[in-house]
């Protein structure tokens, strides 16, 4: 039992105790120095560097352009042909004479415009392809950064209460040291807090490892040097309204990147399967040709000019035009068929997201209210100690429990992190 004399606590333990009693709940103090507010990047600054830096989403920027390209040169087969066509020799029956002959022409498609109409239209269901793959690539990259930057947002509040419990269990073990060396608890008591004290300072060690791991994969993503500093900005865990799960699915079917690519794919097949019977139709062009020749025999003309039409048909392919547009019609019907399984697929997802980030929120409230009443019950079993109405076996338990809440609120933040990002990928969320 502790004597009245040893109610003298030293000035160290009460400074302790007071930082502990003006301790707010969220408010924590910074890792090593505190960030100005003018340093902090936002979560909105991380995802807009990202769209415009990440390297994803500069490859997927960079096919958009390159279907765009094949476009513009598919459009421009609609035009006429300039051809010109030379010719440097000799003849057989004049070995000395040397000739030659220039053939210039210039022809319009005629009949081949129903086909290139239809390239045409393939091509730009192509660069509408490559875009919904640049939408896919921009949700996943938000999404990581989010993931990332709001894990970082937790283990940044996780290593500042860590910090806070081995700043405790050092004043403590300091404490239990000078009783020892007053006689008043055993020396065992004091190893008790110095392993106590070892685990934490390694749990913090741990953290701060972690966060310095997710803040260089952060910086992969926003295409900066691995080892920049990240000064991550406290965001709030704001919880997601409540969506039905019918007009949840509604939006998935209408924004889902997926969908849409495949849809465009099912209708360019389709497009394909008719271009390859177009072929049938034999190539018609309307155009002007001549010849304008130096040496040739006299028999045959040396300059004319003539107008008309260019026809050339493949009536007989041995089956090849055929056997191509069966194979765009199979491959339409394996889209439509990824199509309803995609359909279903992305219902299931959505129903499943909604319903998972309910279950998340409870998580996170619970996380939040048993780190706050965790570090409180600490603070009132370490002043019953101090007046020797609690053993230090009950500050031990009462720290451990601390500890403990601290890494299930940093799961549960993270779980809700995990949970609204896949819901916003399940609706096919983009960021604005």
């Amino acid at each position: 039992m502790f004597t009245h004399e040893r109610l003298v606590i030293p000035f160290s333990i009460l400074l302790f105790f007071s930082i502990l009693t003006n301790r707010v709940a969220g408010q924590l103090l910074p890792i090593s120095a505190v960030q100005s507010e003018e340093s902090s990047l936002s979560l909105k600054d991380a995802q807009s560097l990202a769209l415009n830096r990440n390297r994803d989403v500069q490859r997927a920027n960079l096919e958009v352009k390159r279907s765009e390209a094949a476009l513009k040169a598919v459009i421009s087969t609609r035009y006429p042909q300039i051809l010109a066509f030379a010719f440097e020799g000799g003849q057989l029956n004049r070995p000395n004479v040397d000739n030659l002959a220039v053939l210039p022409g210039v022809f319009q498609p005629l009949t081949q415009q129903y086909r290139i109409g239809m390239q045409v239209h393939q091509a730009s269901l192509a660069v509408q392809v490559a875009r919904q793959e640049l939408r896919l690539v921009k949700q996943t990259t938000v999404a990581e950064v989010k993931k990332d930057y709001l894990a970082m947002v937790a283990l940044q509040s996780a290593i500042r209460s860590r910090e806070q419990d081995l700043t405790f269990l050092q004043n403590l073990a300091s404490y239990v040291e000078a009783e020892v060396k007053r006689g008043s608890v055993l020396k065992a008591d004091l190893l008790m807090v110095q392993a106590r004290v070892a685990k934490a300072e390694y749990e913090l060690d741990r953290d701060k490892d972690q966060f310095i791991t997710i803040g260089q994969t952060l910086n992969r993503l926003l295409d900066r040097p691995p080892k920049t500093a990240v000064p991550v900005k406290e965001e709030s865990f704001t919880m997601e309204p409540d969506i039905q799960s019918e007009a949840a699915i509604t939006q998935a079917l209408t924004r889902r990147p997926e969908l849409t690519e495949v849809k465009l794919n099912v209708q360019r097949f389709d497009l394909g399967q008719k271009i390859e019977r177009s072929r049938y139709i034999p190539d018609i062009s309307f155009g002007a040709t001549g010849i304008f020749s130096h040496g040739f025999d006299v028999t045959f003309p040396r300059n004319f000019i003539a107008l008309g039409f260019l026809g050339i048909w493949e009536p007989w392919d041995w089956g090849r035009r055929l056997e191509l547009g069966k194979v765009a019609e199979k491959q339409k019907l394996q889209s439509q068929i990824q199509l309803s399984d995609l359909s279903d697929k992305v219902s299931i997802d959505v129903d499943n997201a909604r319903r998972a980030i309910k279950v998340v929120e409870k998580e996170v409230t619970a996380g939040a209210l048993g780190e706050v009443s965790a570090n409180e019950n600490m603070r009132i079993v370490s002043r019953r100690y101090k007046v020797g109405a609690a053993v230090l076996k009950d500050v031990m338990e009462a720290q451990a429990a601390y500890s403990e809440a601290i890494a299930e609120n940093v799961k549960a933040k993270t779980d809700y992190v995990d949970a609204q990002v896949e819901f916003d990928r399940a609706i096919g969320k983009d960021f604005d």
